[in-house]
């Protein structure tokens, strides 16, 4: 039960993140604060959420620096962060992952096809071999916008499970 605020951020944000291609402020900064409220009063404590916090911005910041993350899914992130903390946090991120880049793979592919990924490939030659930026074209694969939000909620309710359960675990 302690875990039902945290499985409803991740069902409300992957609905909106599959529907509109968003997760909202409005759902995600609540939901870092009060998980940083909670573990202060009454879980782990306020060390506990803010490592969490720490560690999800450390590591997913420069993803949204470098375009390969929205806004949105960073935010989403913080807050499984302040709620799980940080070592299973970073077991969520690991699941989320290993869910999210077969997925979006089959979903680009499904987008643009074959065509779609090397055009994108060639792009990524070019701009290694010329050292100059060639931004994305529409058609191409690097282009696509893709909602991770659901990956990285996956990736938190199967760390929760199995750490819960004792099925299987990579932190102590």
């Amino acid at each position: 039960m302690e875990q039902l605020p945290l499985f409803s951020l991740l069902m409300a944000a992957s609905w909106l993140d599959l529907t509109i291609n968003k997760i909202p402020n409005w759902l995600t900064l609540p939901f870092i604060f009060l998980a940083l409220i909670y573990h202060g009063l009454l879980g782990d404590g306020l060390a506990f959420s803010l490592t969490g916090l720490v560690y999800a911005f450390i590591l997913l910041f420069p993803l949204f620096f470098f375009r390969l993350l929205a806004g949105g899914d960073v935010k989403l992130a913080l807050g499984i962060g302040a709620f799980l903390g940080w070592k299973l946090f970073l077991e969520s991120l690991l699941y989320g992952l290993m869910i999210g880049l077969p997925l979006v793979l089959v979903f680009a592919f499904y987008k643009v096809g074959w065509e779609g990924f090397k055009q994108s490939f060639m792009r990524y030659g070019y701009i290694l071999g010329a050292k100059k930026y060639l931004a994305p074209v529409e058609g191409e694969m690097a282009a696509l916008k893709v909602p991770y939000g659901p990956a990285l909620a996956l990736g938190a309710v199967l760390a929760v499970v199995l750490n819960q359960y004792g099925i299987f675990t990579l932190v102590h």
